[in-house]
């Protein structure tokens, strides 16, 4: 089967590698397949996402990369585009990008902007998710949850994004149940509901190890419960390692493959440049 990655962050944005070392390294680990999928600028200021200014180089560098090592490897044009939760919608300017990508990643990483002008994020610090719990919903963990589940819900069903990224990374400053029980029945019944949206709109959701490189099993996103309920849904699904290094190209995808097949999951989806096919294991 073809050996695929379609999460792939590069010092354009808070990867640690330029294009071309990413591409590099995912050659050394023999990929037939991968996609560059660098986070889109966020409408905040901030130090992770790309400038609006660098997409242009960003796309030449891409092509020229593309063209470079093309006898050896398929790369394709991504990004990780953040979709708000206060205005239901991507950013005007990511929305007119879209033309120009291969395909893209779908994802949450933001409550919002709480009362200082402080962005809250959801995977920073577990202080910013708590500020923002504080001040966008009152200190309800309960509305914050479900409200980010509606927005990956309301997301795969406005704009069909071809992948779904880390589903429930809501969970990663969630240690020892800190903000939320994730064995809580509306907890349950929040990410189910996404799926649901998800199953309808088609995208892929992808099984994403890089929170595990990072931090641990913990952050295996998504969840053995969720991932179980997809599988019993037929949702399509890929394995991604949102690698930021290249020591995490490869991280946890045979492992993630053998879980699948042992678990009633015999394929993946793979992108051949312009569909999406299903794959295999």
């Amino acid at each position: 089967m073809k050996k695929t990655n379609y999460h792939i962050h590069t010092n354009y944005c808070d990867g640690k590698n330029s294009i071309e070392e990413m591409v590099q390294a995912a050659i050394s680990r023999d990929f037939d397949n991968i996609g560059i999928s660098s986070h889109a600028p966020l409408k905040y200021q901030n130090d992770w996402t790309m400038p609006e200014n660098a997409l242009p180089q960003y796309f030449n560098e891409l092509e020229r990369v593309i063209k470079k090592y093309q006898t050896q490897i398929k790369v394709y044009k991504g990004l990780e585009i953040d979709y708000y939760l206060a205005s239901h919608d991507l950013s005007p300017l990511c929305k007119n990008y879209l033309k120009k990508l291969d395909y893209w990643i779908g994802s949450i990483h933001c409550l919002g902007v709480i009362n200082d002008g402080e962005v809250a994020y959801i995977d920073d610090t577990k202080e910013s998710l708590k500020r923002g719990i504080d001040q966008l919903y009152g200190g309800d963990s309960k509305k914050a949850v479900c409200q980010y589940y509606e927005g990956i819900g309301e997301m795969a069903e406005s704009l069909h994004p071809d992948i779904i990224g880390h589903i429930d990374i809501i969970k990663k400053n969630n240690k020892e149940s800190y903000f939320f029980d994730e064995s809580a029945e509306w907890y349950q019944t929040a990410w189910h509901h996404a799926l649901e949206k998800i199953k309808k709109a088609g995208s892929i959701l992808e099984i994403n190890t890089g929170g595990a490189f990072r931090y641990g099993m913990r952050c295996m996103y998504p969840s053995e419960a969720i991932l179980k309920e997809a599988i019993q849904m037929h949702i399509p699904l890929t394995v991604n390692t949102d690698a930021h290094c290249p020591e995490a190209m490869d991280f946890l995808i045979n492992e993630s493959l053998r879980y699948l097949s042992q678990n009633g999951q015999d394929t993946v989806m793979v992108y051949n440049g312009k569909d999406w096919f299903s794959q295999k294991i």
